[in-house]
């Protein structure tokens, strides 16, 4: 008896080549891929097996399966091997019955573009991929991710790096010189006299090199300080760093910035960022410099329309008449000022002189870390000179019960004594060296990241205060 079973060869769609229109770039990533919109041939829902006698493989025919802008899956196989079951008694045969083959496509899924994933400095090192000098005595750092993450920072900011040298971590904050939402982060470094940190890392840290590091932070930013459309950029020394971030990274996305950036120094060859100034004059009209030079009869003044910087006979120490000199539209202008204390003091009575809206007025302090050497050897003396009034430290947490020399710097007694705080800027502006006051009293002189609960529970940043009596302090 024949069998009256059919041969239930499947032909599946075979994928040809589908013709990929090109994608299209736009302003935020790739477009998606459009392809005409085409129905798949049908397939029957039955499946039945081929006969054990005479084993049919149909050719598939060739057809572009659909492909539309909505979510693409891939096509799904399902293999079986073997002959499939008959109600009807068949004689067994030597041939292998073909694989069942079936095909079930899905929608297209469109091309997403995802995002690098941020650094995280608590779990991934930096590591020196570049140096360079910028003058004599700075020099840049650019770091990579040891993961290849992308830095993603407030423009201005800076971040504190975990530094070991002869055994004992050192904590420093850098303000960052590099544009946000990149692969590498530039810190720019000057050698301060007596400088531990600095002057280590420009003598020491070698390529391939790696460092710790806490978080980025810091106030003063181009995108947290609401700012005009017109701005006044101001730095001295080596407070450069931030502002030249905020200029470039404003530079690279706000074509309707109007810049002007007044940098000062003892002369030219103590010009951080010199050669990188002029290629930015070269390439953005809307943006102007002026270099005051303290050691020159004038400041030279550069522009986007002239090649070389032409001197003009000013006074070289930045004063109220100079500012109004080169910036006559100053009310209609946002200060971003970051340099050295007694620098910082004085552009800031020129704006208040002049009825600036100081609510347009903002400023980092950047003093550089340096060894106090004097104070470790007055507190090595304290117990064999009677002349020098001393007080007791206490510090519970850590069993510091210590005599120590009165008006001395409480970060720097913590530090030499043991105590784990972080004194990242080391300037009373990131808050890093927050800690208790028990009992006793310290002279501050700033508060500026306390808020008045905490200054009420006393409170204090460790960088800003001196001790003025007996002290307990705590770091919760």
């Amino acid at each position: 008896m024949s069998s009256n079973t059919p041969s239930s060869t499947l032909s599946p769609p075979a994928l040809s080549s589908p013709v990929l229109k090109p994608l299209k770039l736009n302003s935020t990533g790739l477009g998606q891929s459009t392809t005409s919109k085409e129905k798949p041939a049908p397939v029957s829902s039955k499946l039945q097996a081929p006969t054990l006698s005479t084993l049919k493989l149909s050719t598939p025919k060739l057809s572009s399966p659909k492909l539309s802008t909505s979510k693409l899956s891939p096509p799904k196989l399902n293999f079986a091997l073997g002959g499939s079951s008959s109600t009807k008694s068949e004689k067994p045969s030597s041939k292998l019955s073909a694989p069942k083959l079936s095909f079930s496509l899905g929608k297209s899924t469109p091309k997403v573009t995802i995002a690098p994933a941020a650094w995280s400095p608590s779990t991934t090192p930096l590591v020196l991929v570049k140096r360079e000098l910028e003058t004599h005595d700075s020099m840049s750092f650019t770091f990579a991710a040891a993961d290849q993450a992308q830095f993603d920072f407030k423009p201005g900011q800076f971040v504190t790096l975990a530094v070991n040298i002869d055994g004992k971590t050192h904590y420093r904050a850098y303000s960052i010189s590099s544009v946000p939402q990149q692969k590498q982060l530039r810190l720019t470094i000057k050698r301060v006299p007596d400088g531990l940190v600095s002057n280590w890392l420009a003598d020491n840290l070698t390529i391939g090199d790696s460092l710790s590091a806490l978080n980025i932070a810091g106030q003063f930013n181009s995108s947290d300080c609401k700012h005009k459309p017109k701005l006044l950029l101001i730095s001295a020394g080596c407070g450069i760093t931030p502002v030249m971030s905020i200029a470039k990274t404003l530079l690279a996305h706000n074509s309707d910035a109007d810049i002007e950036f007044l940098h000062c120094a003892r002369d030219k060859d103590n010009v951080i960022f010199h050669d990188e100034m002029q290629t930015l004059l070269a390439q953005h009209k809307n943006f102007n410099v002026q270099l005051l030079l303290e050691n020159s009869d004038g400041f030279a003044s550069f522009s986007a329309n002239t090649d070389n910087p032409s001197l003009s006979h000013q006074t070289g120490m930045v004063s109220s008449e100079v500012i109004q000199q080169l910036y006559p539209d100053l009310k209609q202008r946002t200060i971003f000022l970051c340099g050295p204390v007694g620098f910082m003091k004085a552009v800031e009575n020129i704006a208040q002189e002049s009825d600036f809206d100081m609510a347009n007025f903002f400023q980092e302090s950047f003093t550089p870390a340096a060894d106090n050497k004097q104070q470790d050897q007055l507190s090595l003396k304290v117990s064999g000179v009677s002349d020098v009034a001393t007080v007791m430290l206490y510090v519970p947490d850590f069993s510091v019960e210590k005599k120590v020399v009165q008006g001395s710097s409480l970060l720097e007694l913590l530090e030499n004594n043991g105590v784990p705080i972080i004194g990242a800027c080391r300037a009373g502006v990131c808050g890093s060296c927050k800690c208790k006051i028990t009992k006793g009293e310290v002279k501050s002189t700033s508060s500026e990241t306390l808020t008045a609960a905490e200054i009420e529970q006393g409170f204090v940043l460790a960088c800003s205060s001196t001790v003025d009596g007996d002290l307990t302090v705590a770091l919760s």
